[in-house]
């Protein structure tokens, strides 16, 4: 009895604790560089830089440049059954973030950030929706020590190494068993380079290049039935993206910025994400794989800035293109990824030292379908996304 029900609960949280693609790929970093679209790897002249294009810090103004930046994310996953009801997912959560760069000379500049470059959210469906609760969330932190060195008046070169923390946690629970739950931790680590060309005073053009890495989270599954309380072992492993970007930007005058960016992100090494719970009572280990078949996408982007007062108070907008990484055959009701259009806006103002800046965007996503009848299709379920994010950061320039 007790290894029937090891199994199938096992398996049952298993297969629910699917990490959500529609929140893999963070790239809120920044509120200026936000602000304007995300288009920053050809301009990188403020301490995002280390994220964006390392490359770059070498040409920040001020020989100690700090930058508090922080952001507040709301997204709606919306999920529509095949009977036709639809339910939501809404779980907020905030995204700190750190940078700061000291120029040991005029041609080499030493830098370090703590950010999440990939997913920072959640899902948290309730019972009465789905049937059963389900909260899962995961980060991974990056811990970034960066060096950029600039070879010539034009030409610089960034690198960085990426000490990678990620942080799993899964709470649900089914009829007639009681509360599972999963807390798993691990770290590893990837390395970034970046390129950054002036040719005029008024252009530059940038490229960067972030690694893959192999991520093994490790920690304990627990699972409720009766009398049983089993607190076993248990690992998930996946693996994150190559991340090429290359960035253009252009000073139309003196007081307007313009930027663009195109992004292409191999996705398809995250063919499945590997999931395994180690010595259930009379079974052994229990794994399995969970199937995702993500494919690699490309994103577009573009923005502007504009001084509008002399004294330092700037306008910023831009727009963002991010296409689905998840084939049809993967969507489910943890697993929300939609083609998504990013608006994107924003002031700054500065005085002295301190710089200030705001950032509002909204990204709208466009709605899936998935049919489930082999034979002629007839039951549909229904997936979109949609993300409202407020950004406020601090800089200090000395």
């Amino acid at each position: 009895m007790l290894r029937r029900v090891s199994i199938f609960v096992a398996s049952f949280l298993l297969v629910q604790a699917l990490l959500q693609a529609g929140g893999w790929n963070n790239t809120l970093m920044g509120c200026r560089a936000i602000s304007m679209g995300g288009a920053f790897a050809g301009v990188a002249d403020d301490p995002s830089a280390i994220f964006y294009n390392p490359a770059g810090l070498v040409f920040q103004k001020g020989n100690f440049n700090f930058s508090v930046d922080g952001f507040y994310i709301w997204p709606t996953h919306e999920y529509t059954l095949s009977t036709g009801s639809k339910i939501y997912s809404k779980y907020n959560s905030p995204l700190p973030q750190v940078f700061f760069t000291y120029k040991t000379s005029d041609r080499l500049t030493l830098g370090f950030g703590v950010y999440v470059p990939f997913a920072g959210g959640g899902i948290d469906w309730k019972k009465q929706d789905l049937g059963f609760p389900l909260r899962s969330t995961l980060a991974v932190v990056s811990f970034t020590p960066t060096i950029a060195y600039q070879l010539s008046d034009k030409i610089s070169l960034g690198f960085n190494l990426n000490f990678y923390r990620g942080v799993l946690n899964v709470k649900t629970e089914m009829n007639p068993f009681g509360p599972m739950s999963e807390e798993e931790t691990g770290s590893t680590f990837s390395a970034g380079v970046g390129i950054m060309y002036k040719p005029s005073e008024r252009v530059n053009l940038g490229f960067s290049l972030r690694g893959p890495a192999k991520i093994k989270l490790a920690g304990t599954t627990s699972i409720s039935f009766e009398m049983f309380n089993l607190k076993l072992d248990s690992e998930t492993t996946f693996h994150t993206p190559w991340d090429m970007e290359a960035g253009f930007s252009y000073r139309i005058t003196d007081r307007l910025l313009f930027s663009a960016s195109a992004q292409y992100t191999l996705w398809s090494v995250l063919d499945k994400v590997q999931k395994k719970i180690k010595d259930i009572p009379m079974t052994g280990n229990l794994e399995v794989d969970e199937i995702l078949d993500f494919k690699n996408i490309f994103i577009l982007r573009a923005g502007f800035e504009y001084l509008i007062l002399p004294q330092g108070v700037f306008l910023r907008a831009g727009i963002g293109l991010d296409p689905s990484a998840t084939p049809e055959s993967t969507l489910s009701a943890t697993n929300i990824d939609v083609n998504k259009v990013s608006l994107l806006g924003g002031i700054g103002y500065r005085a002295g030292k301190m710089q200030i800046d705001a950032v509002y965007a909204y990204a709208f996503g466009k709605e899936r379908e998935k049919k489930l009848g082999e034979l002629d299709g007839s039951m549909i379920e229904k997936y979109n996304l949609n993300v409202s994010i407020l950004g406020l950061a601090v800089t200090f320039s000395f």
